[in-house]
């Protein structure tokens, strides 16, 4: 098995773990406490953190950014929070759509932290993903709910995470920060231990999983980039959206109405065209490595790389991406059409 391979099949059972983890949430919804799910996902990641840094072993602590990797943590709290209370009051597919609405906010964390220059595709990117968004949440009409609100919400805290993370990353290691991130929420829902009731017996029997599937999908997203690059392995990462909609349909019985279905085609819309810009930002760089005079210390020949390679790298990417755009394309079709008749049939009546 190829390394490549490898690696897509790794996003392929992390993108089913993440969807599996998030459905129990949504059918545990308020029979357990916000903190005491927070909890549980925090030690577990926390556990991972450890063992991942184990020949580390007290040296991961050891920062020079202490504040910013508590204030780092602290995100991380309030975007649990937020996402469990959301997956449990939310339809599944449309709390799941919204959370690929990060893509935005992390072009906007991106220039006012890092300083970083946004192309305009990637503003349009997040322009498609906010409008699809407010698709989903219907702002607009009586029936909204404003749990809605607090997923937008969320998800600007996700992508903040996100850049915090590249920005620390400058000085600390990715275990350092992993570590953090994961020790704030538990040190901060440990009181739900002395303060809330343990959830009845049937609900007790869902918890466990929760300290695995998360976790373990982080785990496997951590090996599959050292197997291939990110660019190419990003449309995987559509997979989850996928699933949402298909969870929401087939295990919950939700059916999305056709605003809902026509919000996730243009979240979708927009993280492909994200995602299409990095792969032509990577296919540059390797252009421009790949011309590097024959005396550099870095050269195409040097590197095992050839213009040959790199076009058939550019049209295996491209073929991925058509193969999980129709995909995805096809399923939330599906589901805008049968809003339509379902919608209809209604109004027949």
């Amino acid at each position: 098995m190829t390394s490549e391979r490898l690696a897509i099949q790794l996003m392929i059972a992390q993108g089913v773990l993440f969807a599996a983890e998030t459905a129990i949430i949504h059918h545990i919804g308020s029979r357990a406490s916000v903190m005491q799910l927070a909890l549980i996902r925090g030690t577990a990641g926390l556990v991972l953190a450890i063992a991942l840094a184990r020949n580390l072993g007290f040296a991961v602590m050891r920062t020079n950014q202490l504040p910013l990797q508590l204030l780092r943590g602290g995100v991380a709290l309030l975007y649990l929070w937020v996402m469990i209370y959301s997956f449990s009051h939310l339809p599944f597919a449309d709390a799941t759509a919204i959370s690929y609405t990060q893509a935005a906010y992390i072009a906007v964390f991106s220039v006012l932290i890092l300083r970083e220059p946004v192309t305009r595709l990637r503003w349009a990117a997040a322009a498609v993903g906010i409008v699809g968004a407010l698709f989903i949440a219907k702002p607009a009409f009586p029936d909204w709910n404003s749990a809605y609100l607090i997923a937008l919400f969320g998800t600007s805290l996700n992508g903040l995470g996100f850049v915090l993370n590249r920005y620390l990353q400058r000085e600390d290691s990715e275990a350092t920060t992993m570590f953090y991130t994961n020790l704030v929420p538990v040190l901060a829902n440990a009181p739900v231990l002395a303060m809330v009731a343990l959830p009845d017996p049937e609900t007790s029997l869902w918890l466990p999983s929760l300290l695995f599937f998360g976790p373990i999908g982080m785990y496997l997203g951590i090996v599959a980039v050292k197997h291939a690059n990110a660019s190419m392995l990003g449309p995987y990462t559509l997979l989850r959206l996928i699933f949402g909609v298909l969870g929401g349909v087939v295990i919950f019985h939700e059916l999305p109405d056709i605003y809902s279905a026509f919000g996730a085609v243009l979240i979708l819309a927009g993280c492909m065209l994200s995602i299409v810009r990095s792969a032509a930002e990577g296919g540059a760089e390797l252009g421009r490595r790949g011309r590097a005079a024959p005396g550099s210390s870095w050269s195409a020949r040097s590197a095992g790389w050839t213009p040959r390679s790199r076009r058939g790298d550019e049209q295996r990417l491209s073929v991925r991406m058509s193969i999980l755009v129709i995909a995805g394309c096809s399923v939330l079709s599906w589901a805008f059409v049968i809003s339509i008749t379902t919608a209809l049939l209604r109004f027949s009546k």
